[in-house]
């Protein structure tokens, strides 16, 4: 079936295209140069859109009975030959495209003896001979498949440090000078789609890229990038969003079989609030979304309130918060209780507005979850306190509180046991003496050993490989809603907490210790 939808597409139209490089495989580039005819997009169903010039009219109909014979449909735009020149164009960026994913295989398979961020090395010790534009998709790359969540460019006085965060911790990689690195600066600013003249603001933007990552699978990742002025010149960050990475599996998390079961209690109810408390880089992106997707069942309408939205999930109403243009927690927390939801997640609770608004959305037949900055689980009471929040709101509405922290786990490709140094074994025990009531299994395991990783390529001699969260979690049942209700702060709520089983970040952090988990070195680092 054809139509000519416009007799001539301008060369401005054609270079605006952009290439769907899956499309041009239906027909083969020699047979796209003969009948001088291109596929360029696609529309609902399989109609196909072809760009012709109609001047070998038979070999236009071998390409169109070739196109029938596949099941498409089809309409026709006629270019000129210098239009067609330029769509033509589309299958060299194809064939490159197919090299840089070989070359990915290629690296992704030497990367089995050796790390990616020696790869990184050898790729800048190479870079005069590369394209800039190709080198830096390269590093980009690397770095996602050397398992860091950031990569930095950042600006010192002796020239522009590339530095990678994996699993929590920063490492410096490679140096640039102030004047080589201007070209890759511009080469970046071009894929991320920023303003290329404008260096005296901040500026922030998305952008997606296909990667190997450490286990050889190929991905598609979304990534945020962000520009900074600095005195010498501009900082950059790139924050990789590989959603295929988020965890459903709590015990992935950090989540003990006690801890889970409380949890999996309170996600049963319809209302209250359920806060994690956190600083910066805890993974409380990876626990809410575990939470969400865990009720997302298509019986309850789910609508969260973010800044920024890193992961789209299929099923939730999300919104992204937008203080430029007035649109703000309040302000979008207003409007969602207009729109008939039955959880609601507000990412950040910064102000007694939004507590409030939050806290009585509970107390009317909603299930909320926000999320505080504060230290500890008991902090996070005080802290709600302390921003005016009564306590006769607070305590009816108040379900469940979860703090964490990330520690890094020993690398399992070169972790051995080892005998606890005295220091060690002395932090151990106490601990354990404090758990006996609650846990009394643990000593059973404890046998004045623990693990630690040497360092390997695996783990990039670190002797450390991902992530896991130590956690504490407090319900709040009525004793505890009594005892805030009187005495209107957490700090005296610990010996009540732990009359019920309560055990704290440490106490978990020591657990995953004796179980070979993490080691006593990252449980001090993040708590202290």
């Amino acid at each position: 079936m054809t139509g000519l939808i416009k007799s001539i597409l301008e060369q401005e139209e054609i270079q605006a295209l952009k290439p769907d490089f899956s499309l041009l495989t239906i027909i083969s580039k020699e047979l796209a140069q003969k009948a001088q005819t291109i596929i360029f997009g696609k529309e609902k169903g399989k109609e196909l859109k072809l760009l012709t010039t109609n001047n070998h009219p038979d070999e236009v109909k071998k390409s169109l009975h070739q196109i029938e014979q596949k099941g498409y449909l089809y309409q026709l735009f006629y270019t000129t030959n210098e239009g067609f020149s330029l769509a033509l164009e589309r299958y060299d960026l194809l064939e490159q495209q197919e090299k840089e994913k070989a070359k990915l295989r290629q690296q992704s398979a030497k990367a089995e003896g050796k790390s990616a961020i020696s790869l990184m090395k050898e790729e800048f010790e190479q870079r005069e001979s590369q394209d800039p534009a190709h080198f830096i998709n390269t590093i980009i790359r690397l770095s996602f498949q050397a398992g860091a969540s950031d990569l930095h460019f950042q600006p010192e006085e002796q020239g522009i440090v590339l530095r990678l965060r994996i699993d929590g911790i920063l490492q410096t990689v490679v140096e640039f000078s102030h004047q080589e690195f201007w070209k890759y600066m511009q080469k970046i600013k071009f894929m991320s789609g920023v303003k290329m003249n404008i260096d005296y603001l901040p500026q922030d933007w998305r952008f997606s890229f296909e990667a190997f990552d450490r286990d050889g699978k190929l991905k598609k990742i979304d990534s945020r990038i962000s520009f900074m002025p600095g005195v010498i010149t501009e900082s950059i960050v790139i924050r990789f969003l590989d959603a295929s990475e988020s965890i459903d599996d709590f015990e992935q998390i950090g989540f003990s079989e006690t801890s889970l079961k409380i949890l999996e209690h309170q996600l049963q109810k319809t209302n209250g609030i359920i806060i994690i408390t956190w600083p910066t880089g805890s993974g409380k992106t990876t626990t809410l979304y575990a939470i969400l997707k865990k009720l997302n069942d298509g019986t309850k309408k789910i609508i969260t309130l973010e800044d920024p939205i890193e992961y789209k999930i299929a099923g939730l109403q999300q919104s992204q918060i937008n203080y430029d243009k007035g649109y703000d927690y309040e302000t979008g927390l207003k409007a969602i209780l207009r729109q008939d939801p039955d959880i609601i997640l507000v990412g950040e609770t910064r102000t007694k507005e939004t507590a409030q608004i939050a806290i009585n959305a509970s107390l009317t037949w909603h299930l909320v979850f926000t999320t505080l900055h504060t230290n500890s689980v008991l902090d996070s009471l005080s802290r709600l306190t302390n921003m005016g929040i009564e306590p006769y709101l607070l305590t009816p509405a108040l379900q469940l509180i979860i703090g964490q922290r990330l520690v890094r786990k020993v690398c399992p490709h070169c972790w051995e046991r080892q005998d606890a140094t005295p220091e060690e074994d002395t932090v151990i025990r106490k601990k354990l003496t404090e758990l006996q009531k609650i846990n009394p299994e643990a000593w059973k395991k404890y046998q004045g050993k623990i693990f630690k990783g040497k360092g390997c390529e695996h783990c990039n001699h670190s002797g450390y490989k991902g992530r896991i969260a130590i956690i504490e979690i407090l319900e709040i049942n009525d004793q505890i809603r009594e005892k805030l209700m009187n005495e209107k702060q957490g700090e005296n709520l610990l010996p009540l907490a732990k009359s019920f089983g309560f055990i704290t970040m440490q106490e978990d952090g020591i657990l995953k210790v004796i179980e070979g988990i993490t080691d006593l070195k990252e449980v001090h680092r993040v708590l202290y």
